[in-house]
């Protein structure tokens, strides 16, 4: 049996035996563990309160963390799903912002023309407005072939790094385009206005390096056609109605970089006068030109092509001091005019000299001699050219660099003696005049058992092919490039 306060001690009842008092002690005893255990059970009661208290207070604090717990997990859930917003934001951004401006552009364009790569093309889609489109990523625009009739001054506002402009082919005039249109577009580099209905240049920015105003109706040229055009290098002013009484002397002053310069297809007499000394081509065939005078072309030092072809030019409307500057010219054009002999006096460094389609029957003598270093090509293709106008110091001066001679389509009876003295000759074209035979040194001198020639055209004469001697062309490098068939003769025969 256990000892406890409920019970009596084992010890005090054994010595309460020995002393003889046995009766009395556990009286007092009985008062005392009576008093202990009274005390004990308020004490075990006390206890049992403040665990149940400290159990609800535990649950409260429970139901209180779970609360926290809830909420810290709700915030949490919140901060999670912000930052996860936040990181979508962020890795999205560019994409969005391009999104963003591709889908600007678009909802200003017409579905039928849709940016790509910088650039946006509307062609032939037949609208009368301008797009209002922003987009600084832009640098070629091209709206040819549409019904454009005007633009606001702030029509390219929103393209400041445009470089590339094609207006041409629509209905364009000198009110649809305001001072400032143009003018703003500081890294503009081309533009094309062809085909529209202006009768003069409008405000340009100094960036320009291309411009085309072609198939309009430009007939004047002032000095402020072209202020502040320092950069420019190519332009062209084909099919307008400019002559040189309209064109200032110092209209293409400002223009000291121009390279090349066409107006081909106006209303011209003459070379305009004050052409820019940079100046490398100039195209002036299909207009009216009667004349080169002594002067016109004093300052074109650099100049290396010149096409006067489609004209009406005579040799005597040609002076004698005319091409006396031209000390860089390579290539001339005089092609389709009047001219009834080869002009004397031809620019020194010539090289290329194109005289088709005229009335030439004359080479005069030594007019190639003072050529240096020679020409290498000349075509003489469709004139009235005969024997008699073919002299033995014709080619004088082009003995070792002519390479190309055209004679086809001509009057020639036979071939022309001094064509053998030609050893730099690749091709020869005699073809469609009027050759009945071929001697047998003809083109193959007998001291020269390979010559440079390459190709040989005498088909469309009345030459007798069976006839020809069979060392007419020894000296030929290809065989193949004989053309002898067919022959006039052979068709009359036929016929």
């Amino acid at each position: 049996m256990k000892a406890g306060l409920g019970s009596p001690l084992p010890g005090w009842r054994r010595r309460s035996a020995r002393s003889g008092t046995a009766e009395e002690v556990p009286g007092a005893l009985r008062t005392v563990l009576k008093e202990l255990h009274a005390e004990k059970q308020q004490l075990m009661d006390e206890e049992q309160n403040e665990e149940e208290e400290e159990e609800d207070e535990d649950e409260d604090d429970d139901d209180e963390d779970d609360d926290d717990d809830d909420e810290e997990e709700e915030e949490e859930e919140e901060e999670e799903e912000e930052e996860e917003e936040e990181e979508e934001e962020g890795t999205e951004a560019p994409t969005n912002q391009t999104v963003a401006a591709t889908t600007s552009i678009a909802e200003t364009l017409p579905g039928e023309c849709q940016p790509a790569n910088e650039q946006i093309s509307c062609r032939h889609i037949g609208i009368t407005h301008l797009p209002a489109v922003t987009d600084l990523g832009v640098t070629t625009m091209d709206l040819t072939g549409n019904n454009i009739t005007h633009i606001p001054p702030w029509g390219f506002s929103g393209l400041p790094h445009l470089e590339n402009l094609d207006l041409s082919k629509n209905m364009l005039t000198d009110e649809s385009i305001s001072r400032e249109l143009f003018s703003n577009l500081t890294r503009l580099r081309t533009l094309i206005l062809d085909g529209n209905q202006l009768t003069a240049i409008p405000p340009l920015p100094p960036s320009l390096e291309k411009l085309q105003i072609k198939d309009n109706e430009l007939t004047i040229l002032t000095p402020q056609s072209f202020k502040g055009l320092v950069n420019l290098l190519y332009l062209e002013l084909e099919d307008n109605s400019l002559y040189e009484g309209y064109v200032s002397p110092l209209a293409f002053k400002p223009l000291r970089r121009l390279a090349y310069l066409g107006l081909e297809n106006n209303q011209f007499r003459s070379i305009p006068q004050g052409l820019p000394r940079s100046l490398l081509q100039l195209q002036m065939s299909e207009n009216h030109i009667e004349e080169v005078a002594d002067d016109v072309l004093s300052k074109s030092v650099n100049l290396r092509v010149l096409d006067l072809s489609h004209n009406r030019l005579h040799e005597y409307g040609i002076t004698t001091r005319a091409w006396a500057r031209l000390r860089s010219l390579e290539a001339l054009d005089l092609s389709q005019n009047r001219l009834s002999s080869v002009p004397m006096y031809l620019p020194r460094p010539l090289r290329q000299l194109n005289l088709q389609h005229n009335a030439i029957n004359q080479i005069p003598s030594y007019v190639f001699r003072h050529l240096r270093p020679g020409l290498a090509s000349l075509r003489l293709s469709h004139n009235a050219l005969g024997e008699e106008g073919i002299e033995g110091a014709s080619f004088i001066g082009t003995h070792r660099t002519l390479e190309e001679l055209l004679l086809d389509n001509n009057r020639l009876g036979a071939v022309p003696p001094s064509i053998r003295q030609l050893k730099s000759l690749k091709v020869l074209r005699l073809d469609n005049n009027q050759i009945r035979y071929l001697r047998r040194w003809t083109l193959c001198h007998p001291r020269i058992t390979e010559s440079s020639l390459e190709f040989v055209g005498l088909e469309n004469n009345l030459i007798e092919v069976k006839k020809v001697p069979t060392k007419a062309f020894s000296c030929i490098r290809n065989p193949e490039g004989v053309m002898l068939r067919p022959q006039w003769n052979h068709t009359l025969q036929a016929i």
